[in-house]
């Protein structure tokens, strides 16, 4: 089933954050395009308040951009996001909340303090954006769990948990993961353009379904 939440966001074929988000299921076309719009708007509700996720940079030309684009590819998202993010996805898709509980925790102590902090800023908005649907599953019990603990609701742990609500893949989930830290990064920037080649959204996932041993047929 589709997650449903209240109160869609007027006009929702309009796609005013050029996400590009494929659905491998067989929803109907009404539930896809439904899908697409939720989305979209829940991560307009973290872009309009964050101005940055994990990756940051401060350079305003093109190649000094895609150099700490790539500073962030080999570093953080290898040794840290990616991993993460798959572990808590197979967590969310077994229904188990201290899985989930579990990797945010493992993930406190690879991220830099600041990083950190924005990531947990990030997921809790992503909380707030989801905390009136209707069939809420293991989001509702991860946020419950959050609520009534001390963990922090990095964003790759909802978003998982979120995802897994929409029938979304681990390859859509790490590219629409990387694509919100971009655009995120970049929204006042004068070169927004996505990467492209080895460092585009489309290879660093990939490479990270290759490099964490998860099947990619099944994964897309």
């Amino acid at each position: 089933m589709i997650a449903r939440f209240p109160g869609p966001p007027p006009q929702p074929r309009v796609n005013p954050l050029g996400l590009a988000l494929a659905l491998h299921s067989e929803a109907s076309q009404a539930e896809h395009e439904e899908s697409l719009a939720w989305v979209r708007w829940m991560f307009q509700s973290i872009r309009i308040r964050r101005d940055a996720i994990v990756f940051e940079s401060a350079a305003r030309e093109r190649d000094a951009l895609i150099a700490d684009w790539q500073q962030f590819a080999e570093g953080l998202w290898q040794s840290a996001l990616a991993p993460t993010l798959l572990a808590a996805w197979r967590a969310a898709e077994a229904n188990d909340v201290r899985g989930l509980l579990a990797a945010g925790e493992a993930l406190n102590g690879l991220l830099p303090e600041t990083a950190r902090e924005r990531s947990a800023a990030a997921g809790e908005l992503l909380l707030r954006a989801t905390q009136g649907a209707s069939h809420q599953g293991v989001l509702g019990r991860l946020r419950h769990e959050i609520e009534n603990s001390r963990s922090e609701a990095h964003l790759v742990i909802v978003w998982a948990a979120v995802a897994v609500l929409f029938q979304m893949p681990a390859a859509d989930i790490l590219t629409e993961y990387l694509r919100e830290e971009w655009l995120t990064a970049l929204r006042e920037h004068p070169h927004p353009q996505e990467p492209q080649g080895p460092l585009s959204f489309s290879a660093m996932m990939h490479r990270a379904l290759r490099g964490y041993g998860v099947d990619q047929g099944f994964a897309s």
